[in-house]
């Protein structure tokens, strides 16, 4: 079969599949691919048409204890408690509360923002025009982390840069606006109209022996967030059947003015710059475009806990999921293509996550399960059987991905058989020559990044080492 053709018959699949919810495929085929991704738990809700046709929890809550999530578990939703408070926020302007495109210091005396919020004088006059609309689509100018004083790093509304800042803003003049902490906002507006019994922006007696907890790229066992108060960027407690039910409550534009929802959905700022660069965002939620029609999303990552949504309004179908894995999201692509469709989701070029049958996480998994004598039986195996097209960034990037890990030695091991494997390739000098060095064995570090150097006069990470070791 031709590639082209065999190409678009894989699409046509991918379609029907996604149009004809297979869940007794999916019960047996998402185990396997969370083995494969290095994912311990999963919690997964489906919405067509805009009613909920399937959730479904999978793998373990705890990978030490081996207890199981259950319907009962609760997971870290992360950043999707943004678009939860930008609907709120939402809710507010439909009742005259709160204007999108009125001075936020106009609600709240530049003193008190001052004092209770910012914690220092307003250093930049731009802080005073940013608006609801500005902080809602990330236009505002902020970084994501405050880091001391709060600067403005654009002109408002001429670039767009994902900021946690801005939210938190935000949420400090509603909750002044309403006499209202988030929480209580929440349940007003959100949880109890929807019947999110599983859900809180703070910690619950209730959530003790519930919570998932967080696990790192090799499978360690961590702990999760006791939140006290509530954060709009990141304290929201929850699972996929609750989130579900945000999600067809959007989907079926349910709760909030039409106009309001198209105000929503329209693109509001397009970023230039930063790891976003040409992602466009609405209010509260990303936008792009998928062959079903435009798409809503909004990602989460607290390291050792990810998720994710997406709507897609025209068909009223949506997903979400939450993982308790810094491998979370790697078999997510693959997911929303299989349980809604819509061809390329572009917010994985952007967010440089690795699926999770690319044969680097494979590696790394082995890794996990097998330690180093499993990663080299595997390499070995996709050599004899060319079952991967190996390039010759694999092996540095998984002997990099080691050295972050703080696995030193096994890093050493993997760059060198990197080196014996591509001999001539730069790159895998440099991580050996890393590897060297994390060890404290300087001269065999030199003496691999001048070889690096050698190969490549264009190599400024070889040349700058050197520099740094006086051997240059």
């Amino acid at each position: 079969m031709k590639k082209p053709v065999y190409f678009l018959f894989l699409i046509f699949i991918q379609v029907a599949f996604a149009k004809n919810l297979d869940t007794n495929f999916l019960k047996k085929r998402i185990p396997q691919m969370m083995d494969s991704a290095g994912v311990p738990g999963l919690s997964l809700g489906v919405v067509k048409k805009g009613k909920i046709v399937w959730t479904k929890n999978f793998g373990k809550a705890n990978l030490a204890t081996q207890k199981p999530v259950n319907p009962h578990t609760i997971f870290e939703a992360a950043s999707l408690s943004k678009p939860l408070f930008a609907y709120i926020c939402l809710r507010l302007v439909d009742e005259g509360k709160l204007d999108l495109d009125k001075p936020l210091v106009e609600y709240v005396s530049v003193d008190s923002i001052e004092r209770f919020f910012l914690m220092h004088k307003v250093q930049d006059k731009r802080f005073l025009k940013i608006t609801a609309r500005m902080c809602l689509s990330h236009s505002a100018g902020f970084p994501n982390v405050r880091t001391g004083i709060v600067p403005i790093v654009f002109e408002p509304t001429t670039d767009m840069h994902y900021s946690g800042i801005g939210i938190s803003y935000l949420q400090f003049v509603v909750e002044r606006i309403t006499n209202k902490n988030l929480e209580v906002l929440a349940q007003e507006y959100v949880f109890k109209p929807l019947g999110m019994n599983n859900s809180s922006f703070i910690w619950q007696n209730s959530f003790t022996d519930r919570v998932a907890n967080g696990h790192g790229s090799l499978g360690q066992t961590v702990g999760f967030g006791v939140y006290t108060t509530p954060s709009a960027s990141y304290t929201l407690l929850t699972n996929a059947e609750d989130y579900s039910k945000f999600l067809a409550h959007l989907l079926n534009q349910e709760g909030l003015k039409p106009e309001t929802y198209q105000e929503m959905w329209k693109v509001q700022s397009t970023a230039k710059t930063n790891f976003l660069a040409s992602m466009s965002w609405g209010l509260g939620f990303g936008l792009y475009e998928t062959d079903l029609g435009r798409a809503f999303w909004h990602w989460g990552d607290l390291g050792t806990a990810k998720a994710y949504v997406v709507g897609i309004p025209a068909e009223k179908d949506g997903l979400v999921l939450f993982a308790n894995s810094a491998n979370g999201l790697n078999m997510a692509y693959s997911l929303i293509n299989m349980c809604i469709g819509g061809g390329t989701h572009q917010f994985f070029h952007v967010l440089n996550v690795v699926q999770y049958d690319d044969p680097t996480n494979i590696l790394m998994q082995q890794f996990s399960k097998n330690g180093l004598e499993g990663v080299l039986v595997s390499y070995n195996y996709f050599k004899v059987h060319q079952k991967y097209k190996l390039n010759q960034a694999l092996l540095v990037v998984v002997a990099q991905r080691l050295l972050a890990l703080g696995r030193a030695n096994e890093s050493l091991a993997v760059a060198k058989i990197g080196v014996l494997e591509f001999p001539e390739n730069s790159a895998a000098h440099n991580v050996l020559a890393d590897a060297y060095l994390r060890l404290g064995k300087i001269r065999n570090a030199i003496g691999c990044y001048r070889r690096a150097y050698q190969l490549n006069p264009q190599n400024t990470y070889a040349r700058e080492q050197l520099i740094k070791l006086k051997a240059l």
